[in-house]
């Protein structure tokens, strides 16, 4: 099946054009969204998060530098979040009340022309007044255009270009630099875009990016944040929580190496934990 989006474009990832979503599309994609969901609960599971970061399919929609339709899911903020907020009133009606719902909302794509924070802001604030979600864990960057922005830290080009088919193992070693930008690593790094969503809105938030101790969480507490999620120090410890837990001077191990992000395509782990085993 091609990959789509909001409008035809081309993805240096793949090497490949993608597709601009039909109507019909946008519907199928939209139930099947739903669908998941209720397998999720009947698999047992007692939350459902939907992903509306990174730049994927419905957050695609969002960004005006991706989105570039004519027709009502493009132009105006209200028409780029329809399909997030159709996904998420489709997800509540398939589950009701059984599990919480979370979403995962970009903050900011890290892209000149992309979906930046205040527009995040009206958009959680609709999440909120919808009443579909139970939460928000706040995020951001572009999976497709600035992949780097979302993790901070050393950039791994030589691991990614390593782990991709030709010819865009090649594209990689080429032009590897440029397409993945470094940045550099701070504890809660997205605290500063946090803010301001947590300002906006009473819905409970989930704070993302950095969280490596009792004392990243003790802030985001502080700052009024109802969560934390942690997931490359979780990758290199994941019985961290428990030895937080146990001593709350302790630190997460994680490097930020990053070396992480390309065994995505293969089973996502730490290569350090690899190393020392």
């Amino acid at each position: 099946m091609p990959a789509l989006a909001p409008s035809r474009s081309f993805n240096p990832m793949s090497m490949r054009m993608i597709r601009s979503a039909s109507k019909d599309d946008i519907v199928r994609i939209t139930e099947a969204h739903g669908t998941a969901a209720q397998l999720a609960i009947d698999s047992g599971f007692d939350a459902v998060e939907i992903h509306f970061g990174h730049n994927y399919f419905a957050s695609s929609f969002l960004s005006p530098k991706l989105n570039h339709r004519k027709d009502s899911y493009g132009g105006s903020l209200a028409n780029r979040a329809r399909v997030v907020l159709e996904t998420a009133r489709t997800v509540r009606a398939a589950v009701g009340d059984r599990v919480a719902i979370l979403a995962k909302l970009n903050m900011d794509d890290g892209v000149p022309g992309g979906f930046w924070v205040d527009e995040a802001i009206q958009v959680a604030q609709w999440l909120e007044a919808d009443g579909s979600v139970d939460a928000l864990e706040l995020t951001m960057g572009s999976s497709l255009l600035n992949p780097m922005y979302l993790f901070k830290g050393d950039a791994p080009v030589r691991e990614f270009a390593a782990a991709m088919p030709q010819p865009v193992r090649l594209g990689v070693q080429l032009i590897g630099k440029q397409m993945f930008h470094a940045y550099p690593y701070r504890d809660l790094f997205m605290l500063e875009q946090a803010r301001q969503i947590r300002a906006a809105v009473k819905l409970p938030l989930v704070l993302l990016g950095g969280v490596t101790d009792k004392a990243g969480m003790d802030t985001a507490m502080a700052e009024g944040f109802e969560f934390v999620a942690m997931a490359r120090a979780l990758l290199r410890e994941p019985d961290l929580v428990n030895r937080i837990a146990e001593d709350a001077r302790a630190k997460s191990l994680c490097i930020h190496c990053n070396k992480c992000m390309p065994t995505i395509f293969s089973g996502a782990r730490c290569v350090l934990v690899e190393r020392a085993g």
